[in-house]
């Protein structure tokens, strides 16, 4: 019907409405493209979770850690809460919690980062060490021995049906509640067997460590749809440059 009303307007006139709608929808579909474009940037790429231990995961929030020119992954309080959260340590509400928190408390915030970070990097050094078949450094020992001072371990005993569960749980701190987890990962893992199979992506650069849970200990890389991946292609390459010359 308002085709045949379109009809009775002059063709210049229409072809003026015809350009003016045209110029409102490209104008239109701009802004969505736009605004998907600027989602899939703000939207943070999920924390891998490879390790087969807890602290292994939060060593590894370091892309290319072995690197001259290592990744951070930490880059904000908002991420380290982020972590914690995809870990399942803390709930959706409690991290609506530490986010509020560090609003309104931006250097206590920035602290508590500093400090993970500091953590992080003994337990680099620590596992690298290790695999490698050194010993730890005192200082990194040290370091990690002085956390676990400060994350004290709480028990707390519940029912599930006729049996009892023991869980650990934290003081209310902040800082306890997104560190001491990682601490207490770290002590359980160096004072078990399963220390002797940890180790560190095969990749030079990579700098990633994993629980080696394979059944003859053969594992080499990370991931094998990431570094092992890479690997694979790399060979492949070398054998058709070699094939070629």
């Amino acid at each position: 019907m308002w085709l045949n009303g379109l009809r009775l307007i002059p063709f210049y006139l229409q072809s003026i409405l015809l350009l003016v709608i045209w110029i409102a929808f490209v104008y239109y579909l701009s802004n969505v493209i736009l605004m998907v474009i600027k989602e899939m940037h703000e939207k943070p790429n999920r924390f891998s979770f490879i390790a087969g231990a807890l602290c292994l995961d939060f060593v590894n929030t370091v892309n290319s850690h072995a690197s001259e020119r290592p990744g951070e992954k930490l880059c904000v309080f908002a991420d380290l809460v982020r972590w914690n959260q995809e870990a399942k340590l803390i709930d959706k509400g409690e991290a609506l919690e530490f986010l509020a928190y560090s609003e309104g408390n931006s250097n206590s915030a920035t602290k508590i980062l500093q400090e993970a970070r500091g953590l992080r990097e003994a337990l680099f050094r620590i596992f690298q060490a290790l695999d490698r078949r050194n010993t730890p450094a005192a200082h990194d020992l040290a370091a990690l021995n002085e956390k676990l001072r400060a994350f004290p371990i709480r028990l707390e005993l519940r029912s599930e049906g006729r049996d009892f569960c023991c869980e650990r749980k934290s003081a209310k701190t902040n800082n306890d509640r997104l560190l001491g987890p990682i601490a207490w990962s770290a002590a359980d893992l160096l004072a078990s067997d399963r220390v002797h199979h940890v180790r560190q992506c095969a990749d030079a650069e990579c700098g990633w460590f994993f629980v080696d849970t394979t059944k003859n200990h053969s594992r080499r890389w990370c991931a094998m749809s990431d570094c092992g991946s890479h690997a694979k292609a790399k060979r492949y390459y070398q054998r058709k440059k070699k094939i070629n010359r």
